[in-house]
């Protein structure tokens, strides 16, 4: 385990190899660079890194309707377009880093474990993930698949993660996080954008995106990019995480005089990811290699009325079909969300509305089956929450969310949320809110073969999960309290700690074996709730502009489960330095450094270094490299449980950006 107070001092004991001397040249380069530049160097506009503007920066997810985060009652953490320019990274996963309690770990080249406040796997299956409002959460493994949830990078506006639940006007499974994914209205990126990179480890690039206007009140974009990822060189299974993805879409906007506006957009991708096979009933104990078919298209409509300054309407509806070959797997989603915003008096800010939802899958293939009487599913849900302004410093937040499905029944998810303006530049606030995330499929109705094994008998036997049509949705009772400061604006701290009680926690059970009509050996494994029990944690950021032109943040998290979980999935320390330096001659310098703790006996705790060099000659020319990993040639993150995991390699990138 890597405590947090001997984070500084791992970094300071490398080895003086090349490796080492690069990390001190980042470091040294951020000091000695902005003592020099510090003397006389006139102010730059670094307005989109300011701690100021970053505590006034609106969200929407917290409340679906905007507000200053720092009057949000909630643990939210907002990552800007600034971020994911500056940080390197060339996915989604990758960006997500940098959110101080949010749990990121590689499993291999193309798979991710994601989660917040605990309970981390390749399925996270209480976290909820969207793109502007469209969840992407699969209930099939009740997860989302990481590879595809992509979009170009340069057209993302904003990414807003709030830890903790958020089920109250999101709906089921919004247990422990929300991210919210939020592109660019496209207004905001007209004009043609290229740009392509390479990687030492995760392969080429390629994408381009033009943007034009509709008459005077529209706009539109289409993009286009492309990836290749070869396989990891190394590891248990080293060729079983080569991917290719291409993606396209596009985005319109058109807005009224009066401020009424209707957006369309949507995407399509395709491509293939490699990985372990499922087990054949015919060969169990062959360990094959698959080349699992990715594709999807969507469509989404979002349309935005504004009655007066006081009253806001809005109707989304969007369709998803998506599907994969391994396990064969196919989905069509529709989704159609209506709320309305209206203030009440002087001190009532209400927002309700209903959404409705309808499910249209195919599941099976090799060791896989779904035993249900209908491939069809919906849901419909309803939500109302109240902000009251009891006093000009005191406000309380109230609502809940009634949702039903045939599978989980009535479900309700109350929350009670209270923010207290201490001062000017100091708020606290409380909350306790009641969530719940539903069985997947698999759960319900499933039956997967897991495991083969030799009987004894000089036959094989199987492990095989079944489904339980009895089973509860899961429900978690979150307490959670923050404290905001910013001492000038300059710096500022951000502390959340939570205490979260747990009902209802899915587990398996193995029953007795037995031998099916073939005389095989069967021991069957059941879905039941087994587990209830307790998590704490605390979250800290503290931000400072040390000067105009350098910033730097400290992150550090703390997560305990109680011994009736056993959650080894999330570490219990995790810590972070990321560094951003604006230098003369239109440079930049970026490094940033993360502490992890072990999870359990199979991962152990380590540093990573990832670091970040750009010039622009130019408004229209960007030439970035970025190194990943930089402390180590590579280093385990997570244990899948196929036992498939591929340790992270170090990577460097290189990428050119052209705008005109």
């Amino acid at each position: 385990m890597i405590h947090p107070r001997r984070f500084f001092d791992r970094l300071s004991l490398c080895r003086p190899t090349d490796t080492g001397r690069t990390i001190r040249t980042f470091i040294a380069l951020s000091l000695a660079l902005a003592g020099g530049v510090l003397q006389g160097q006139e102010k730059r506009d670094l307005s989109s890194l300011s701690v100021d503007d970053l505590m006034n920066v609106e969200v929407t997810s917290v409340s679906r309707k905007a507000q200053k985060l720092s009057d949000s009652a909630a643990a939210v953490f907002v990552i800007t377009q600034e971020d994911i320019r500056r940080s390197g990274a060339t996915s989604i996963p990758e960006i997500l880093r940098m959110v101080p309690g949010l749990d990121v770990a590689r499993i291999n080249g193309n798979t991710w474990a994601i989660s917040a406040r605990g309970f981390n796997g390749q399925f996270a299956n209480k976290l909820l993930v969207m793109i502007d409002g469209r969840s992407i959460y699969t209930p099939l493994f009740s997860g989302v698949y990481w590879d595809v949830a992509d979009t170009l990078l340069e057209d993302i506006d904003r990414i807003e993660v709030i830890r903790g639940p958020g089920g109250t006007l999101w709906g089921a499974n919004a247990v422990n996080g929300i991210i919210n994914i939020i592109t660019k209205h496209s207004i905001e990126t007209q004009g043609t954008l290229v740009s392509a990179g390479a990687d030492t480890a995760d392969g080429s690039s390629g994408e381009a995106r033009y943007g034009g206007t509709i008459g005077r009140n529209g706009s539109y974009r289409l993009f286009g990019k492309s990836s290749d990822r070869a396989a990891s060189v190394e590891g248990a299974n080293p060729t079983h995480d080569a991917s290719t993805l291409g993606r396209a879409g596009f985005r319109a906007d058109w807005t009224s005089r009066k401020g009424d506006s209707l957006t369309a957009q949507g995407d399509i991708y395709r491509g293939t990811s490699a990985k372990i096979g499922p087990i054949d009933p015919a060969a169990p104990l062959a360990v094959l290699g698959a080349l699992d078919h990715v594709a999807a298209e969507d469509l989404q409509f979002r349309w935005t009325a504004v009655q007066s300054s006081r009253s806001d309407t809005k109707l989304q509806a969007s369709y998803e079909y998506s599907a994969r070959s391994q396990p064969m797997q196919a989905r069509g989603t529709l989704d159609v969300d209506f709320q309305q915003h209206l203030k009440i008096g002087d001190r009532n800010d209400s927002v309700w509305g209903a959404a409705y939802r309808n499910v249209n899958d195919r599941v099976g293939g090799i060791g896989l089956a779904l035993v249900r009487d209908s491939a069809v599913s919906s849901l419909v849900s309803a939500f109302i929450q109240d902000e009251i302004q009891v006093t000009h410093r005191f406000h309380i937040t109230a609502g809940t969310k009634v949702e039903y499905a045939s599978a989980s029944h009535l479900q309700l998810q109350p929350t009670l949320r209270l923010l207290f303006k201490a001062s000017e530049r100091q708020t606290i606030w409380a909350a306790a809110t009641s969530a719940v995330r539903t069985p997947s499929e698999l759960e319900i109705d499933g039956r997967i073969i897991v495991a083969a094994f030799p009987d004894g008998r000089g036959g094989t036997g199987l492990e095989v999960v079944t489904g339980n049509p009895a089973i509860k949705p899961e429900r978690v009772e979150s307490f959670e309290a923050g404290y905001r400061w910013q001492g000038s604006s300059a710096i500022s701290l951000d502390a959340t700690a939570f205490h979260n009680r747990m009902r209802h926690l899915i587990g398996t059970e193995n029953d007795q074996p037995f031998l099916d009509a073939s005389g095989q050996t069967i021991v069957p494994i059941t879905f039941l709730n087994s587990v209830n029990g307790n998590a704490n944690g605390a979250e800290l950021l503290l931000t400072d502009s040390v000067a105009a032109n350098w910033n730097v943040a400290l992150g550090y998290s703390f997560f305990h489960s109680g011994a009736t979980l056993g959650d080894v999935s999330s570490p219990r320390h995790q810590l972070q330095l990321r560094s951003s330096l604006q230098l003369p001659q239109q440079l930049e310098l970026d490094w940033s450094a993360y502490s992890v703790d072990r999870l359990g006996s199979d991962v152990p705790a380590y540093v990573r270094f990832d670091g970040r060099f750009s010039w622009h000659p130019s408004r229209r020319w960007e030439f970035a490299i970025s190194g990943q990993n930089l402390l180590h040639a590579s280093h385990t993150e997570f244990a899948a449980f196929t036992g498939a995991s591929t340790p992270v390699q170090r990577t460097v990138n290189g990428k050119v950006t052209w705008r005109f």
